[in-house]
């Protein structure tokens, strides 16, 4: 199914697709102002969106926490040669990615990836301890608002262990390699370094987030300079309702009177709205 129906255009919801990259996590102002979505991937639902964990588009943040906060992804899997675990597709996608990078010269390795409620809940009040409240939420998310708790994010750095967890991961070879080719596995890098004002987290070079291949490359080439302003535009869109036979009809007749309303111009011509 194509991501706009039959008789739906980019028009009709004023929003557009373009070329940017990443991201995640507070409620941007006004994202669908410049993120166009025509021909996007199968058109996911509202509640895909927003109500249903298991989906690769579910949105986690402080702002849409997960429920219940405990929640446990029922499809994980260890990532071959780890102990880390991820759901299914996202494990499988991650093996690849790694596989394309050591092809490439690029050796990388995953460094976290699926945490429970109660691990992610030790590491956010150990960054509490050690930095302060105020830091320890730029860098790190509250238990039940992880993206690590849905089994799609992974922490992905050097072998070397070089500049891992650090913004300096992104300067290096394997970290420039990682933000060209993390979409063809499905992947985008989560916390872009401008996305902080909507993520509320500092840059991340090294967090990918999987939402699966077609989702990644649309996002990657469209407007939406984080998972916040796709998502929002993807759900705007999940919200148009499609034209029915009764409305096309409707529309054809309204515009055969305007046929023979002075100046007697055929307004009809170019306006098929059945096409």
């Amino acid at each position: 199914m194509s991501f706009f129906r039959v008789g739906i255009s980019a028009l009709v919801l004023g929003v557009s697709l373009a070329a940017a990259p990443l991201g995640a996590q507070a409620t941007p102002l006004d994202p669908v102002n410049t993120v166009q979505i025509a021909g996007a991937p199968k058109a996911p639902t509202t509640g895909e969106l927003t109500k249903n964990h298991a989906s690769v588009l579910a949105l986690v943040s402080r702002a849409e926490p997960l429920s219940p906060a405990n929640y446990t992804p029922k499809d994980l899997r260890s990532v071959s040669g780890t102990s880390l675990e991820l759901r299914q597709e996202a494990a499988t996608a991650l093996e690849k990615l790694l596989q394309a990078a050591r092809a490439d010269s690029q050796s990388l390795s995953a460094l976290s990836a699926y945490r429970s409620y109660d691990r992610q809940k030790v590491l956010f009040n150990g960054y509490v301890a050690s930095y302060g409240t105020d830091y320890a939420m730029r860098i790190s998310a509250e238990a039940g608002t992880s993206e690590h708790q849905l089994g799609l994010a992974a922490d992905v750095g050097l072998s070397s262990g070089y500049c891992n967890l650090k913004s300096c991961f992104g300067e290096t070879e394997g970290g420039k390699w990682l933000a060209a080719n993390a979409e063809k596995f499905g992947f985008i890098v989560r916390y872009p370094s401008d996305g902080e004002k909507v993520t509320g987290y500092k840059y991340e070079p090294w967090h990918l987030r999987y939402i699966g291949v077609e989702h990644a490359k649309a996002m990657n080439a469209s407007g939406a300079g984080t998972f916040e302003d796709y998502h929002a535009a993807l759900l705007k869109a999940s919200k148009v309702k499609t034209p029915s036979a009764s409305d096309i009809k409707a529309q054809r007749e309204s515009l055969l009177v305007l046929r023979f309303l002075p100046p007697y111009r055929d307004w009809s011509i170019g306006y098929d709205f059945a096409r």
